[in-house]
């Protein structure tokens, strides 16, 4: 009987080749995989929160909440402060407009340190304070008669408004403070802030470099009412609450800080919601003759 031969797999070099390649491919797609897994889990990471110091929007004074809503006070934007147009750099010299730095504010004739207890501190383009300045006597504004909370002013200067209040309020009319005393470092946040989002020409516009602020010294008050909104605007004293203020301010020691056809002067646009206490006495004859706090001072 004839038995057949049992055939046998014969391993060829052409075996080993193609079992390396396979491995090879199998190998590549492997790490293809965990690197874009780990890529993926680093993508999914929560970024680091933000220094509170620098945070702040500048916002827009036309969605200032209405008086008790609580809103921190780095959210609201003062378009006071507003540096005049006419010293905004031309557009063809200016930096990069998405520059974040730090702002480099001109040399100040004089930058004051420490509040002493002087009710005729000058702060403007030329006279600042420092960054660690911070006003004496100050007090909590009541959040049920502001737009933001957590505000502080000038004990002398808010009982001056609480007093003019009341009595607007017996003419039936009502108004509400929308920004006070700022810390240097809440001016630079809300400088920066604009820095980013709106470039430097529109912020040199609109915001006072830090520590050239007049909100730094406790005495300034920004006013608003239903009648803009709850925001700002210039044609405030169209409106019976904002004539009022400018007729009768003086009388409790405020003036208007920012008045019009003076901005060659105090280097701000017209502001009639921005009040500035200076005692009554001061008021009346700054208002009777119709200059401003500069000339008053005889450092215009």
């Amino acid at each position: 009987m004839r038995t057949e031969k049992k055939k046998h797999w014969k391993v060829t070099p052409r075996f080993y080749i193609l079992m390396g390649i396979l491995l090879a491919v199998i190998l590549v797609v492997l790490a293809l995989f965990l690197l874009g897994d780990r890529d993926q889990s680093e993508g999914n990471q929560l970024p680091e929160a933000p220094d509170a110091s620098q945070t702040g929007d500048p916002g827009d004074a036309d969605d200032t909440a209405d008086p008790g809503d609580s809103q921190d006070p780095g959210d609201s934007q003062d378009p006071g402060d507003s540096q005049d147009p006419g010293d905004s750099q031309d557009p063809a010299e200016s930096e990069d407009p998405n520059e974040t730095t730090r702002p480099q504010a001109p040399a100040s004739t004089d930058v004051r340190t420490k509040d002493d207890g002087n009710l005729f501190v000058l702060v403007n383009k030329q006279y600042a304070v420092s960054r660690d300045y911070y006003p004496t006597d100050m007090v909590d504004i009541d959040g049920s008669l502001s737009t933001n909370q957590n505000l502080k002013v000038k004990r002398e200067a808010y009982d001056a408004y609480l007093s003019m209040l009341a009595d607007a309020k017996k003419e039936g009319l009502n108004f509400a403070i929308c920004s006070a005393y700022r810390s240097y470092a809440l001016q630079e946040s809300l400088y920066n802030n604009s820095l980013a989002a709106n470039g430097k020409e529109y912020t040199e516009k609109m915001f006072a470099y830090p520590g050239q602020s007049e909100h730094h010294t406790g005495y300034a008050i920004d006013v608003t009412s239903a009648s803009m909104n709850w925001g700002l605007s210039q044609n405030y004293t169209d409106y019976p609450d904002g004539a009022w203020i400018t007729e009768h301010c003086s009388e409790y020691g405020f003036i208007i800080r920012y008045p019009k056809g003076k901005e060659d002067i105090t280097g701000y646009m017209y502001e009639p919601w921005h009040i500035r206490y200076v005692g009554v006495d001061a008021a009346k004859e700054i208002t009777r003759q119709g200059i401003t706090l500069e000339e008053y001072l005889d450092v215009a």
